[in-house]
C-alpha cells in the first residue's frame, strides 16, 4: 500500500536505504540529485521536525519533507518550503524540491506528490506556487508541465546552470 507522510522515528531502516541510494547516484554522476549522506538519522529527524515550524538561519524558509512509501519502502520524497520571500527561494530555489529513487522514476510517482503538496498547500492558503527544473532535465519539466505549471522562463544561475522557471496557479488546478 502506498502512503504519503512525513517521517516518524521508527523508518530509520527506510530512510538510511532511501538516502544512501540517492546519495550513491549523485556520486555516480547524476546532475539532478541533491543530497547528502545522513549517519546520525536520530538528529535529522529531529532537525527536521523543527525545520517545520522554525528555522534556525534567517535566509532559510520553514520546510515539511513528505515522503512517498510501499511496503515500509521509501521512494521518492517532496520538499514543501513555505515562505518564498527567504533566501534565494524566490529567484531559483522555488517552493518545491523532489526526488525519486531511479528504479522508480517513469511510474506517476512525482506527479501524485505534486498533487499531494498542492493540497498542504491550500490549506496554508497558498495559491501560487513557484517551481524550478534545470532546464536539461526534461523528465522533472515534463512533470511540473503535467500538473499545470507555466513556463516564466529560463535563466542562468551564478554557478552558470539554466534553470526552467515555473509557476502553478493552484486555484485552476484539479487533481
Amino acid at each position: 500500500m502506498d502512503d504519503i507522510r512525513t517521517l516518524r522515528l521508527s523508518d530509520e531502516k527506510a530512510f538510511n536505504t532511501f538516502n544512501h541510494l540517492l546519495t550513491e547516484e549523485k556520486e555516480a554522476g547524476n546532475p539532478f540529485i541533491e543530497t547528502r549522506l545522513i549517519d546520525d538519522y536520530s538528529s535529522f529527524y529531529q532537525k527536521t521536525k523543527q525545520l517545520e515550524t522554525l528555522s534556525d538561519q534567517p535566509d532559510w524558509s520553514t520546510v515539511t519533507s513528505y515522503y512517498y512509501f510501499r511496503n515500509q519502502e521509501i521512494l521518492a520524497k517532496i520538499s514543501c518550503r513555505w515562505e518564498l520571500e527567504k533566501g534565494n527561494l524566490s529567484e531559483i530555489g522555488g517552493h518545491i524540491g523532489y526526488a525519486t529513487l531511479s528504479s522508480y522514476r517513469r511510474q506517476g510517482i512525482v506527479t501524485k506528490l505534486l498533487f499531494f503538496a498542492f493540497e498542504r498547500y491550500k490549506e496554508r492558503h497558498i495559491y501560487d506556487i513557484f517551481i524550478t527544473a534545470l532546464e536539461d532535465n526534461i523528465a522533472s519539466r515534463r512533470a511540473i508541465e503535467k500538473v499545470g505549471g507555466k513556463l516564466q522562463d529560463i535563466i542562468t544561475t551564478a554557478d552558470g546552470k539554466k534553470l526552467a522557471r515555473y509557476w502553478i496557479n493552484l486555484e485552476r488546478i484539479t487533481a
